[in-house]
């Protein structure tokens, strides 16, 4: 028998992991089985098991690539030479890659992982594997901090997470209006940033606990 070659293989996975994205996106992760995805792809039940040994192998494989795209995102940011201008870059990244109809499918698929790995150890511990990536924004804006482009007195933490729920969110709204203008969220998110974090923190300003 011949050998599969490596860009069959990877042509064969995707083909495989297209089909399941669009059964998650459509049908939901529970409500999708092995039998439909099966359908879904157009290939024999031993080619998909050849792969993948069930739904949350798939899971993983999905995760994994959406991680990677998020970590070219980071990069997008981190290997910038100003935070302002890392910002705009990375917005802008952010815009291109939600305007592809197949990358906002992914998304809605990935909304529902964020929301079984609540619950499902195997699914958070891939889960988990994205979240590590925070680490990276994190170490870059306190880089950023020491160079003097943010105040001393911000948290850089904190700082990275409400950047990160900015992404979440946008990804959510997206997936409950589909015609959200997402150049218009760009614009401002980036403005409302650069605005914000050129500009001291006083903690005088802070609500107070009552």
């Amino acid at each position: 028998m011949p050998k599969i070659s490596d860009e069959k293989r990877r042509a064969r996975q995707n083909q495989i992991l297209d089909a399941a994205t669009r059964c998650f996106a459509r049908d939901g992760f529970h409500r999708t089985s092995m039998e439909d995805i099966v359908r879904e792809s157009q290939l024999s039940p031993g080619a998909i098991y050849c792969y993948f040994r069930g739904k949350h192998e798939i899971v993983e494989a999905i995760s994994a690539e959406r991680h990677a795209q998020d970590s070219a995102l980071i990069g997008e940011l981190i290997s910038s030479p100003s935070l302002p201008e890392g910002i705009d870059r990375l917005v802008r990244a952010v815009a291109k890659m939600l305007r592809e109809p197949k990358e906002r499918e992914r998304r809605k698929v990935s909304i529902q992982f964020w929301a079984e790995s609540l619950h499902d150890v195997r699914i958070r511990r891939v889960a988990e594997r994205g979240i590590r990536q925070r680490d990276r924004l994190t170490d870059f804006l306190q880089k950023a901090q020491e160079r003097g482009e943010l105040p001393k007195t911000l948290d850089v933490d904190s700082l990275s997470r409400v950047m990160l729920a900015l992404l979440q969110g946008l990804i959510l709204q997206q997936a409950w209006e589909p015609r959200l203008g997402i150049e218009a969220y760009a614009k401002t998110v980036s403005m409302l940033l650069n605005t914000v974090l050129s500009k001291p923190i006083s903690m005088s300003n802070h609500a107070r606990d009552p």
